[in-house]
């Protein structure tokens, strides 16, 4: 992927100069559908499913999906998409998907339940409840910054230390003024590379989380095209 250098800021002789991007504004391409977030967490989950099987999920799949131990409560969120003119009943009870919901649920953010920490140490007691819904767009990206940020995957592993690994993809924040200590898309006299950025007695430089590779230092100049805000990594 190609870095915008447009959207950078340069250092010359250990000063900043800062080049500020104009603000872009996206149209949110959300429905104006008055769901709640866990209403609309258990629509996509529906259309999702039947999608992926051929038929929709009955109570008692989607009380097992969202750990709830009474069909109960899910019945509730399913007639109030009823109600909502999300979903439909047959005859038998049995829930079907409007084709206006599997639309307007393809446009929704991914919603997923969250069901507090785990232990990754000793064993513990794991929550049997979801604490909150969260909306996993927001939390990697949030709206201010969504018409600002890309992806990069990362090459070699000069990161490890920093929980950086190869093949890992990087969300960067372009719009972000770089600070020392972080974690920044570096080009150093025109090349890129990912390291962290750090300052000594008024001059930045670039530093690997790796300690078999050297301090990085500008012949000529140093820019930052952006500003690491996350890790995505799948198993």
């Amino acid at each position: 992927m190609e870095v915008d250098c447009e959207h950078s800021y340069t250092y010359y002789g250990g000063r900043l100069s800062s080049m500020h991007p104009r603000a872009r504004e996206e149209d949110s391409p959300l429905s104006s559908m008055t769901l709640t977030p866990h209403q609309r967490t258990v629509l996509n989950y529906i259309v999702e499913f039947q999608h992926k099987r051929g038929y929709s999920p009955s109570l008692a799949d989607l009380a097992l999906a969202f750990g709830v131990s009474s069909k109960n409560a899910i019945a509730k969120v399913v007639n109030a998409l009823v109600r909502e003119k999300q979903l439909e009943k047959d005859p038998k009870g049995r829930i079907k998907i409007i084709e206006q919901s599997v639309q307007e649920a393809e446009l929704q953010p991914m919603m997923l339940p969250l069901f507090g920490p785990i232990s990754a140490g000793a064993a513990g007691a794991a929550e049997e409840q979801a604490e909150e819904i969260l909306n996993l767009e927001e939390y990697i990206v949030p709206q201010r910054s969504r018409g600002a940020t890309f992806l990069l995957r990362v090459r070699g592993d000069s990161m490890i230390e920093a929980g950086i690994q190869e093949g890992d993809l990087v969300v960067v924040d372009r719009n972000a003024e770089p600070k020392a200590e972080e974690i920044v898309v570096g080009v150093l006299d025109g090349e890129f590379t990912l390291k962290r950025l750090r300052k000594d007695k008024g001059k930045f430089y670039l530093q690997a989380e790796n300690p078999q590779y050297p301090d990085m230092y500008a012949l000529e100049e140093l820019q930052v095209a952006g500003v690491v805000r996350g890790v995505i990594r799948k198993y």
